[in-house]
C-alpha cells in the first residue's frame, strides 16, 4: 500500500462507526425503513439505467453470476432475472455487522458476504463472474481504481462492471469518513479524483476493457466497463491482492491499538450513535442544513 493508500485506509476505518449506525437507525425506525425500501428494486425484476442487464445475463449461460459490491443494506438492484438460473451475491466489508443488523430487527432479505472491492481476486477466482455491479461504493474504497483491476479479473472475458455513483460525492461531503474519491464524466470520460489524485479509467484501461461513461439527470455519473481480455502484468499483478490484505489487516490491527485512534473512534460511534437515529426523526430539510454547517469552507 502507498503511503497515500494507508491514510485513506485510515480514514474508513475512522467512518466504520458512522456507517454501522447509518444502517441501524433506518432498520431501528419502520418509516424510515419504509421510505429507504421505497426505492428499492429488491424482490422485482432487475433494471439498470443505461445498461440492459436482462438482455445480457440471458445471453451468459445457464447460471451467470451478478456480485454486488459494496452493498450495505439498501438493496437497490432487483433480484428477478429472465434467466432463472442466474445467482446474486451481495458483497460488502462490513457484512458481519450489516447481517446482526437483519438479524435483530428480523429482516428477510438476503444476508451478505464479507469482501472488499480491493481483494475481491481473494474471494472469486479469475474469469468465474458475469456481472459486478457497484453504486457508490467505489469512492468510499482506499484505493478505487485497485477496485476496478479486482473487478475485472474476477470477471470473465466479455463480463461488465456496471458503476453508478453520485457525482463528486466526496465533494459534497467534504471528504469526511468513507468518502474520500469523487467520480465523474469529463467530455464523456470518466475520471475518479481528488484534491491530490486524479485518472483517466478509459486511458488507464484502453488494453483490456472497452469504458462507456454518461450522466444521468446530472446527478449520477454511470460507468459501463467491459472485459476485453486477461489482465497482463504488469497492468495486474496476481500476487497484489493477498499482499494488500495483509498490510491491511497489518495496518488496522496497529492503528486500533494506538490509544488516540480508540479514543476517537469510539468517540465518533457515541456520536453517530446519537445522531444518527436523531436525523431519521427530523425533516430532511433540516439534516440537509445541519451538514451544511458543518461541513468545513
Amino acid at each position: 500500500m502507498t503511503p497515500a493508500e494507508q491514510e485513506s485506509f485510515k480514514k474508513w476505518l475512522k467512518g466504520i462507526p458512522y456507517e454501522i449506525k447509518f444502517w441501524q437507525s433506518f432498520y431501528n425506525h419502520r418509516p424510515s425503513l419504509t421510505k429507504l425500501y421505497s426505492w428499492s428494486d429488491y424482490g422485482q425484476r432487475c433494471t439498470l439505467d443505461n445498461f440492459d442487464v436482462q438482455s445480457f445475463l440471458s445471453a451468459s449461460g445457464s447460471s451467470p453470476l451478478m456480485i454486488d459490491v459494496g452493498c450495505a443494506l439498501s438493496y437497490v438492484p432487483g433480484t428477478l432475472f429472465d434467466n432463472a438460473g442466474v445467482r446474486m451475491h451481495l458483497v460488502d466489508p462490513l457484512a458481519v455487522f450489516y447481517n446482526r443488523i437483519l438479524d435483530k430487527t428480523g429482516s428477510d432479505r438476503m444476508r451478505l458476504k464479507t469482501g472488499m472491492i480491493e481483494l475481491l481476486s481473494t474471494l472469486y477466482a479469475e474469469g468465474s463472474v458475469d456481472l459486478v455491479h457497484v453504486r457508490n461504493a467505489l469512492d468510499h474504497s482506499a484505493n478505487p481504481m485497485a477496485g476496478i483491476m479486482e473487478c475485472l479479473q474476477v470477471l470473465r472475458t466479455g463480463g461488465v462492471l456496471y458503476l453508478h455513483h453520485h457525482i463528486n460525492e466526496a465533494e459534497r461531503e467534504a471528504y469526511r469518513g468513507f468518502h474520500q474519491y469523487n467520480l465523474d464524466s469529463h467530455d464523456g470520460k470518466l475520471v475518479i479524483w481528488n484534491r491530490t489524485y486524479s485518472i483517466d479509467v478509459a486511458e488507464r484501461l484502453k488494453e483490456v476493457a472497452d469504458v462507456r461513461c454518461e450522466i444521468l439527470d446530472n446527478t449520477y455519473v454511470i460507468a459501463v466497463i467491459e472485459k476485453k481480455k486477461a489482465l497482463p502484468e504488469p497492468l495486474y499483478d496476481r500476487q497484489e491482492a493477498p499482499r494488500r490484505a495483509t498490510e491491511m489487516m497489518s495496518l488496522a490491527i496497529e492503528t486500533f491499538n494506538r490509544p488516540g485512534f480508540a479514543f476517537s473512534y469510539n468517540i465518533h460511534k457515541l456520536q453517530a450513535a446519537i445522531a444518527h437515529p436523531l436525523m431519521r426523526r427530523i425533516p430532511r430539510s433540516a439534516v440537509t442544513r445541519l451538514k451544511s454547517l458543518l461541513r468545513p469552507s
